[in-house]
């Protein structure tokens, strides 16, 4: 599927599930997930679960769990074993350079003027001392290191739009309202998508090899992406809930950031 009809029916499904009443008389005070995984989860406030949707939310939290267990999980086991961490690191490195736009004009939208002169920073040296961005170079340079990364959810989140109801995507995972709307900003601020959708037009660059590079970003976060996943069903009572909350209290925490 074309990548911005995508974005487009991400939107639309968003909106729909605004619709539903973000003051629903079912939303409870919860703490956030013990088994959340890092200091990331650590330390943040009780917080309102907002999960009018939870009959819906199970069942593709189940059709996810399926897909992780039965396909994507050992993908990524795969995925390690023939890719040495050297080389996943340097991909890493390179994907996470070339977001620079996103996180550098989300800053902005935030009055966060001195975390975008950073970003600016993060960029330019990476680019070049890093070699196109390969070798995160930034991390070894006071005040350049462990910079917190800003999206459009984010900045929706620092003016104020509420989160709304609580939503499992297939396949994506967990997100709310106010993330899905800020998935579709990103998805146009974002490099990789400028020439599909015909921001940019370069002879050399196709539809295809847009794709392919997204592709290849996503295959090459997978191990993490399960590795967390994995580390947060560990031990919970019920899976579910353990996900979303740590889900929810982790991106409230951001916000405050």
């Amino acid at each position: 599927m074309n990548h911005s009809i995508f974005g487009l029916i991400t939107l639309l499904l968003c909106l729909s599930a605004c619709a539903v009443s973000g003051k629903d008389p079912a939303a409870k005070l919860v703490h956030p997930a013990s088994a959340a995984v890092g200091d990331d989860f650590a330390n943040v406030p009780v917080q309102k679960v907002n999960d009018p949707l939870q009959g819906f939310n199970r069942t593709m939290f189940g059709f996810n769990d399926e897909l992780y267990t039965h396909a994507l999980r050992p993908f990524a086991h795969g995925y390690v074993k023939i890719v040495p961490r050297p080389v996943r690191t340097g991909i890493s490195n390179f994907f996470d350079n070339v977001q620079f736009p996103v996180r550098f004009i989300n800053s902005v939208l935030q009055g966060k003027l001195k975390r975008s002169a950073q970003e600016a920073g993060k960029f330019v040296i990476n680019s070049t001392a890093g070699v196109g961005g390969l070798i995160r170079v930034s991390d070894h340079v006071s005040g350049l290191a462990d910079v917190p990364a800003e999206d459009f959810g984010l900045t929706l989140g620092v003016w104020g739009i509420g989160a709304g109801p609580y939503i499992v995507v297939p396949v994506l995972g967990p997100s709310d309202c106010r993330d899905m709307v800020g998935f579709a900003g990103d998805y146009v601020m974002s490099p990789l998508n400028w020439h599909t959708l015909g921001i940019i037009h370069c002879a050399y660059i196709s539809n295809g090899v847009s794709i392919a590079l997204s592709g290849v970003r996503y295959v090459n976060a997978l191990p993490k992406n399960v590795e967390t996943y994995d580390q947060l069903k560990s031990g919970a009572v019920d899976p579910y809930i353990a996900v979303r909350d740590a889900y929810l209290s982790y991106r409230s925490a951001q916000i405050k950031k």
